[in-house]
């Protein structure tokens, strides 16, 4: 009796230990990424609107493909030298990405700050299981050291 509770709650550890594996997502990181890769990216800074119900679970009990892409509409501004002033609206998608059984999220009708493909149609928000594209209620100070980044400054 005593090998099998050990052996459970080992097992709940190494559960609870594994969804705590993620490293914390960092925005100036992010934009290093995306400025290194060989496709060409938005930087994005407003509001996502989309139907919360239609996301999965954080943690599913079995993993069966990805979901589906969420409709979305976008309203904000995107970066530019000047800081972020340039209008964008548009259509957009939610992509919610997992890995195993653990899926990503975001909040609809929230400021964020989003890292997206400027290659697809419509734009696609990614929202993976470690998080690291979408930055839910950046400081302005944030806001500003991205902008510091664009300018070559990071």
């Amino acid at each position: 009796m005593k090998k099998v509770t050990l052996t459970l709650t080992f097992a709940l550890m190494a559960g609870q230990l594994q969804a705590l594996s993620c490293m914390r997502p960092d925005p100036v990181a992010a934009f290093a990424q995306i400025a290194q890769a060989p496709e060409p990216y938005y930087v994005l800074y407003g509001r996502l609107s989309f139907d919360e119900t239609a996301l999965p679970a954080g943690f599913r009990d079995t993993f069966d493909g990805e979901p589906a892409p969420i409709p979305a509409r976008f309203e904000g501004k995107g970066l530019t030298n000047a800081g972020f002033t340039s209008d964008f609206i548009s259509p957009a998608q939610l992509q919610v990405e997992c890995a195993a059984n653990y899926c990503g999220t975001a909040q609809s009708g929230i400021d964020a700050l989003f890292f997206v493909r400027a290659d697809q149609t419509p734009v696609t928000m990614i929202a993976g299981p470690c998080g690291g594209m979408i930055f839910p209620e950046p400081s302005q100070a944030l806001r500003d050291q991205i902008t510091a980044c664009m300018q070559g400054g990071c």
